[in-house]
């Protein structure tokens, strides 16, 4: 599946996003965020680590980690095995990129 970028094109042409969205479709990342979402948090919350030592830390810019988000969303909704729960969950993991992101669940609930 091709990311489509939308308002994020520019995010994604300018900061590796053909190599972020390759990350983030990997195996191990793709089991990282289906485990977050089944204990009810934020399926970006496992990424950070393995962000911050793929691509260094201006993964952490907010356009950067907006678009992140945005990916994640059609990587979690394609195949309609999961659908968007809600935003803003809070992330208090120290050292974590991100301060809240989305939560999902499965698409049968």
């Amino acid at each position: 599946m091709d990311y489509a970028p939308g308002h994020f094109i520019s995010t994604y042409n300018t900061h590796n996003g053909q190599q972020i969205w390759s990350f983030l479709n990997e195996h191990d990342n793709v089991i990282r965020m289906e485990t977050a979402t089944y204990l009810s948090r934020p399926a970006a919350e496992p990424l950070s680590p393995h962000l911050v030592e793929k691509f260094g830390l201006e993964i952490g810019a907010d356009s950067i980690k907006k678009m992140i988000g945005h990916m994640i969303r059609q990587i979690m909704e394609r195949n309609n095995r999961y659908r968007f729960d809600r935003s803003g969950v809070p992330i208090t993991r120290p050292d974590n990129i991100f301060s809240s992101a989305a939560r999902y669940c499965a698409a049968m609930d």
